[in-house]
């Protein structure tokens, strides 16, 4: 893997050139690596030499490279010890009987010294960085040797078969003293050190054997030829040394370049960076990233203490980052120190981890840690907190957070005796919004009530929202009455006023229910218990007002518990029984249909009235055991009765919407024998608003089994014309309440022949309920009703007694034809007084 990172990653600009084909092209054939114009089998013999002949091309120009800046490293030393010892030679020399020779000699040496000094000065930061450059660095090199060798092997055959005899041993000396010197500072470059050697060793030769003591020389001899023999040796050697320490420091490098490419890949991919100090607690080595989120450089963090630096962007009075600063100070490890900071205009959370590292001694050597940004993770942690403690749709507190707090505030009044109070609200005709303008309006709606909501509490008062329109409020540290009742009174107020979404004005209202504790409970299912007992009564009331608990309360809530339980036996025990009341036709005054009303023959408390104990159903699954019965009990009754009278029975809502009351009619009329055409099925405004799409599915189910639809109590309800026109009913039936507000005001007059002639646009039959005088009858036999029904023609009768009042209605029926024809003779009459 590591090679294959190597291979891919590692990019050595120098190398690359070097590798370059058209540089390569541009270049002299041979090996110019090892300078001047050696043959490649020469070249291959000294590259065996020094164990480079394996090195790749790219592994050769590096090492060039480095064998060219090493001897640039010691070129001042050597120029300035070969000036110094060439004017000590000339001191030696000064009764030389040739000395103007030598004074020529003197100053080209110089000149080729400072010249190599002001080639040093030129390059001496500049490594070569081309193929070409290098090659021209080489070729210099082995040109000085060349020239240093030609001067100092000069020198000897000039200066010493001349001096005097008892100066010839020092003079000999400081000769070879430069000689040797300058052997050693051209050691890194073999070819340039051969060459000097063979040049300088050659020419000292020669002098020696031109002496005119030539034969007490060859000691000299010896000692030159060994010269020569020895430093080639030891060039050889040092440049295997050279080579294998360059090949460590490249293969070092590499590694680091691997070790950092992995960990620059490493910080790319994770929110961890590394950082390094020395032992006096400086930052030694940090990451790029880390750099960056400090707002610092590289070169901007050495020298700096690291908790210098993070206080840059920590908080000052952060706990976390205190620690962090205590553990470096004491030298301990740490791991796992959260820290809030501020980088780049943004507020983090860092996960800060560090343990000291000792050296080899065991000598405290600093510190080595990791930081981690955590900020994301530290958001999801908090929006998944926030998640489970609050509503998502209003941010309120959810059910779970509200009933925690309620539990806190009640431990906090048992111990502390610190009292509390707790509202209850329910929005009121939010479900006809919901349903009428979808579902996003309705969301939108509740969010601003939420917010109207919050702006009349205060501060620290939990308001959770536990579910559809259902919100709940803890005034912690009071149960001021007066105080609960001035903010329910707001609230109400609040709430009431319009909203404007979507382009759409809509009006709502809240109801509110107060329990004060300790004074209305002090366990939380009791106060719950109590404010949704005020809650209710608050709805009774005619919503859009506030209650406070009352002890009857929750006496009348278990009389509807015992009354819930009583019904039960009742099913079992068919106390439950049917009246019926007759829907008279206006024009001839038949019995066209009876109405099918339920009674409850209780054993103890006597008849209920179906007021008391329908809602108490409608809250329970006993709505639909009863509304099953009476659907089966009115058709059983209904195939005795004459072919032309019809049965009409109420289905409540929950009824309608718990069961399959398609199924539930198709088995009763198939269980019957009953035809459906005789079957009307009353609902009311109300169970259009519960799930438009799904009620009008079912009405029209119903409809193509042959039941007439009948809206009962239109009027009263949300009296949207929009239903009119979704589904076509059979049959509207008017409120009582219009009815018996005809003898007393024109304004429900006005209303009902609306209403009247609305179903006659539309094709709809309509039927007015609450007749009880003949007034009211003549009204509404004049606006078109083509049914009526009343106590002025029937009250609810016995099943029993149907028949006889069918029979007398038939005989009676002539008596209303008269009444018919006379009232039409009196039309008649005063339209012709009129004329």
């Amino acid at each position: 893997m590591m090679t294959a990172v190597r291979n891919r990653t590692i990019r050595n600009p120098f190398a690359e050139q070097l590798l370059n084909p058209a540089t390569l092209d541009c270049m002299p054939r041979g090996d110019w690596m090892f300078g001047m114009s050696l043959t490649n089998r020469v070249s291959t013999f000294l590259q065996d030499l020094t164990g480079g002949a394996d090195l790749v091309e790219a592994q050769k120009t590096a090492v060039v490279a480095a064998q060219v800046m090493t001897i640039l490293r010691h070129l001042p030393v050597m120029a300035i010890s070969g000036v110094m010892i060439a004017l000590i030679t000339a001191y030696v020399a000064w009764d030389h009987a040739n000395f103007t020779v030598f004074a020529i000699w003197l100053g080209g040496f110089v000149c080729l010294e400072a010249v190599m000094l002001a080639l040093w000065w030129k390059n001496r930061n500049r490594a070569p960085e081309t193929l070409a450059e290098t090659a021209i660095a080489v070729r210099r090199t082995v040109w000085y040797a060349a020239a240093i060798g030609l001067s100092w092997g000069s020198l000897a055959a000039l200066l010493i078969p001349y001096v005097a005899a008892d100066n010839t041993i020092f003079a000999t000396a400081l000769i070879t003293s430069a000689i040797l010197v300058t052997a050693f500072s051209l050691m890194a470059l073999l070819p340039a050190v051969l060459v000097f050697v063979l040049i300088s060793g050659s020419l000292a030769i020669a002098s020696a054997l031109f002496h005119p003591h030539a034969e007490e020389w060859p000691p000299i001899v010896g000692l030159i030829a060994a010269y020569m023999l020895f430093i080639p040796w030891l060039a050889v050697s040092y440049g295997r040394a050279f080579l294998r320490h360059l090949k460590t420091d490249i293969e070092n490098r590499e590694n680091a370049q691997v070790i950092g490419y992995l960990l620059d890949e490493y910080e790319e991919t994770v929110s961890e960076w590394i950082w390094e100090t020395d032992p006096a607690g400086c930052t030694a080595r940090m990451s790029s990233r880390l750099s960056a989120k400090l707002g610092t450089t590289g070169e901007g963090t050495a020298r700096v203490p690291f908790a210098t630096l993070l206080g840059l962007v920590a908080r000052v009075d952060d706990a976390g980052f205190q620690e962090v600063r205590s553990a470096l100070i004491e030298g301990r490890a740490f791991s796992g120190i959260e820290c809030q900071v501020r980088s780049g205009g943004t507020d983090q959370y860092w996960r800060i981890s560090g343990r000291p590292i000792r050296d080899d001694a065991g000598t405290p050597a600093g510190f080595v840690g990791t930081v981690r940004d955590i900020t994301a993770e530290k958001e999801a942690k908090n929006q998944i907190i926030r998640l489970a403690h609050r509503d998502t749709l209003t941010g309120l507190y959810n059910r779970a957070s509200f009933t925690e707090r309620l539990e806190n505030a009640v431990r906090t009044l048992e111990r502390y005796g610190t009292p509390f109070t707790l509202l209850f609200l329910d929005l009121d005709k939010f479900k006809l919004v919901n349903d009428t303008y979808g579902h996003p309006v309705g969301d939108r709606l509740l969010a601003e009530v939420s917010k109207r909501i919050q702006a009349i509490v205060r501060k620290d008062d939990c308001v959770a929202r536990l579910g559809g329109d259902e919100f709940a409020i803890i005034l912690e540290q009071s149960n001021d009455a007066v105080f609960a009742a001035k903010l329910a009174s707001r609230l109400i107020a609040s709430v009431l006023e319009a909203y404007v979404i979507d382009g759409e004005t809509l009006w709502i209202g809240v109801s509110v229910g107060i329990a004060l504790a300790p004074q209305h409970g002090t366990r939380p299912e009791q106060i719950l218990r109590n404010a949704d007992l005020a809650l209710y009564r608050a709805k009774e009331d005619g919503r859009g007002v506030f209650r406070y608990f009352e002890a009857q309360m929750d006496f009348a809530q278990r009389e509807r518990r015992i009354l819930e339980q009583e019904m039960h036996q009742a099913l079992e025990d068919e106390e439950f029984r049917l009246c019926y009341q007759p829907l008279i036709g206006s024009e001839s005054g038949r019995i066209r249909a009876m109405e099918a009303l339920i009674r409850w023959d209780h054993p103890i408390r006597g008849e209920i009235s179906p007021v008391e104990f329908i809602s108490i159903a409608e809250q329970s699954n006993l709505i639909v055991a009863i509304g099953k019965w009476t659907l089966r009990t009115a058709c059983e009754a209904a195939t005795a009765w004459p072919d032309d009278v019809c049965v009409a029975v109420n289905v409540a809502v929950p009824h309608f919407m718990r069961s399959d009351i398609v199924a539930d009619v198709e088995a009763v009329l198939q269980a019957t024998g009953l035809p459906a055409y005789r079957l009307e099925i009353e609902i009311t405004e109300s169970l259009l608003i519960e799930d438009s799409d799904d009620v009008l599915n079912r009405l029209i189910a119903l409809k193509k089994l042959g039941c007439a639809i009948v809206m009962d109590d239109f009027g009263t309800g949300y009296s949207s014309l929009s239903y009119l026109l979704k589904f076509p009913f059979d049959r509207l039936k008017i409120d009582r309440s219009f009815t018996r507000d005809i003898d007393t005001g024109e304004s429900a007059k006005a209303i009902l022949m609306a209403i009247a002639s609305l179903g006659e646009n539309l094709g709809i039959k309509i039927t007015a309920e609450g007749v009880e005088t003949a007034d009211q009858l003549d009204f509404l036999v004049d606006i078109g009703c083509d049914q009526l029904q009343g106590f002025y023609f029937s009250q609810p009768v016995r099943h029993e007694d149907v028949a006889p009042i069918m029979l007398r209605n038939f005989m009676d029926s002539r008596q209303m034809s008269l009444h018919a024809e006379i009232r039409d003779e009196r039309e008649t009459r005063r339209n012709r007084s009129a004329g």
